[in-house]
């Protein structure tokens, strides 16, 4: 970002403005501008082209856009779309957004400032954007037992530590670690088929099933079926551990 900028965190959503009051969605001094990011995961894995409409169309109805139009965005190893809003002339504002997809995970952008300020904030704001780099691989080791990418700093415990209830005939092996359950599931959307493993099939967390009570992952690579499970723990943001065991090449 540029030299004199200053940026703020608020959960996962970050803020960048040219100067700290400007960071207050009320300042209407000089630079009344900021830039916004805030990552998303993709459960579903829902083509960018919906998740575009539900977008644009969520934030034109919200500030009373007059006109949009979009135009293809491509960034690193991300694509999506991006659009200038024309909002209410007596607002004396411009509101540009962008919608950025790639391996399960999504970025919304926003930038907001004085109509009269284009020229200031358009360039900037673009060579930031731009210089987004999106991690395409993780270094991290594997599994002891069977090799599964684990994250950073994930430990192997006893499997009751994380299952209460497992059993040793089960054969689950568990890891304790603090990853945010969303980039956990970001990290093994993107690591499982990095390192070979093809994806059977995937329940996120949170599940549109509230019973559903983990995330959960079916790999297949060679001749080896596992279930990898993500077992939430603590408040917001919440965290997760890891559990996983080898199935029979026919069932869960």
């Amino acid at each position: 970002y540029p030299d004199g900028w200053v940026w703020e965190e608020s959960g996962e959503v970050v803020a960048f403005a040219a100067r700290p009051e400007a960071l207050a969605v009320d300042y209407e001094g000089e630079r009344a501008g900021h830039l916004v990011i805030r990552p998303e995961l993709n459960p579903y894995l829902q083509p960018i082209e919906r998740l575009w409409t539900q977008y644009i169309t969520r934030i034109g109805i919200m500030r009373g856009a007059k006109k949009m139009g979009a135009a293809p965005l491509r960034v690193g190893n991300m694509q999506g779309y991006e659009a200038e809003l024309l909002l209410p002339r007596k607002q004396g504002r411009r509101l540009w957004v962008g919608l950025l997809a790639s391996a399960g995970m999504i970025l919304h952008l926003a930038l907001t400032h004085r109509v009269e300020e284009k020229a200031y904030f358009q360039p900037l704001a673009s060579r930031m954007v731009q210089s987004l780099r999106f991690v395409a691989h993780t270094e991290s080791p594997l599994a002891e037992e069977l090799p599964l990418p684990l994250p950073p700093a994930y430990r192997p415990v006893p499997a009751t530590e994380v299952l209460s209830d497992a059993t040793p005939e089960q054969g689950w092996h568990a890891y304790l670690g603090e990853a945010p359950i969303g980039a956990l599931q970001a990290f093994y959307l993107r690591e499982l088929p990095y390192q070979g493993w093809r994806i059977e099939a995937y329940y996120p967390l949170p599940n549109r099933d509230p019973e559903v009570k983990v995330g959960l992952f079916v790999a297949q690579k060679d001749e080896r079926r596992v279930a990898l499970a993500l077992v939430p723990h603590g408040e917001e943001p919440v965290r997760a551990h890891l559990a996983w065991r080898l199935l029979p090449a026919d069932r869960l």
